[in-house]
């Protein structure tokens, strides 16, 4: 019974701590709030980035087109005009070869190497058109296509530019002409270089709001400590530990640091659900996930940013205050 008073004791003189110092429990609030929402809104537009990033089919592929197998001779047979193509190198660039495709595959960073033939590269063509396709009326997936087939390969997602001209390389020195191998590296740089970008920013913005939220919640509490001095002397006389003389300034700081974490989590919905989500809904080719795929990581995030903050801040100027 007795513990249980005092907690409830701890409680009340913490709350009742926080409107004691109105002003500075209000800045304390604000700036962990603004850490937060900072935070949490750069979290979710570069999570948004990587999954556009890993949806687009082309910005982390490469392909390598084949040319058409060189027509025979006249008088020569097609198959020994293939046998001799095929003895110029020691890869098949004209059709499918299995040691081909197992050798571009063997390249370091590469996931995933699929063989398209003409054929198939004409129905994946018509199906993408649509009720466009009309004029693929005039071609045929046998006689005369006009498309090519080729390897699609695929590699790692983190892959770097430097990685990928080095894939190119590798591939065109097994004998394929570089005009005939197609990848997005600009695309690619472009996009690694927005999230590196975004994620350094976010990184730096975090660290300097949360000290400016730790010295704020440090002057609070100390602020705190002064204006009860003499309570704090009485308590000290009549055989007080530190820790129930601390405790009330902890649970103010935490009270603070969940309050912050409620208001920042209703922020960043409105944020998210009606700014960020209004803006790139503008643009119909990027999907953006919805606020419920985050509501538990944001706010088991948010309350541990404001749970830290308020008992790292009133722990370290309370240990300060009693060796005085």
């Amino acid at each position: 019974m007795k513990l249980i008073n005092t907690f409830f004791f701890h409680i009340g003189q913490g709350i009742k701590g926080i409107f004691r110092n109105p002003i500075m429990s209000t800045a304390s609030l604000l700036v962990l709030v603004c850490c937060m929402v900072v935070t949490g809104t750069f979290a979710l537009i570069i999570d948004n980035i990587n999954k556009n990033f890993e949806a687009l089919d082309d910005v982390n592929k490469m392909i390598v087109w084949l040319d058409d197998a060189p027509e025979a001779e006249e008088g020569e047979e097609s198959g020994e005009s293939a046998e001799e193509s095929k003895e110029e190198n020691e890869y098949n660039l004209h059709e499918y070869d299995k040691k081909t495709e197992d050798a571009i595959k063997a390249l370091e960073h590469v996931v995933d190497v699929v063989f398209m033939s003409k054929q198939e590269a004409f129905e994946e063509f018509k199906q993408s058109e649509g009720s466009d396709a009309e004029f693929l009326d005039w071609f045929d997936a046998e006689e005369n296509n006009p498309l090519r087939a080729s390897y699609r390969i695929t590699f790692a997602s983190d892959t770097d530019t430097e990685n990928i001209r080095y894939i190119k390389k590798a591939i065109a020195e097994m004998g394929f002409n570089e005009e005939n191998i197609d990848e997005n590296i600009d695309l690619y740089d472009n996009l690694i270089n927005v999230k590196g970008a975004l994620t350094t920013i976010a990184l730096w913005l975090l660290a300097v709001l949360f000290v400016i939220s730790l010295f704020i919640i440090m002057n609070s509490t100390r602020l705190g400590l002064h204006s009860r001095r003499e309570e704090i002397q009485i308590m000290r006389y009549v055989g007080a530990t530190n820790s129930f003389v601390r405790a009330p300034f902890v649970i103010e700081g935490v009270v603070i640091g969940l309050v912050s974490a409620a208001i920042a989590l209703g922020i960043e919905y409105y944020l998210y659900t009606q700014v960020i989500s209004g803006v790139i809904r503008q643009y119909e080719a990027i999907v953006i996930a919805p606020f419920t795929d985050y509501l538990l990581v944001l706010s088991i995030a948010f309350a541990f940013i404001g749970v830290f903050a308020g008992l790292f801040g009133s722990v370290i100027s309370i240990r300060k205050y009693l060796k005085v």
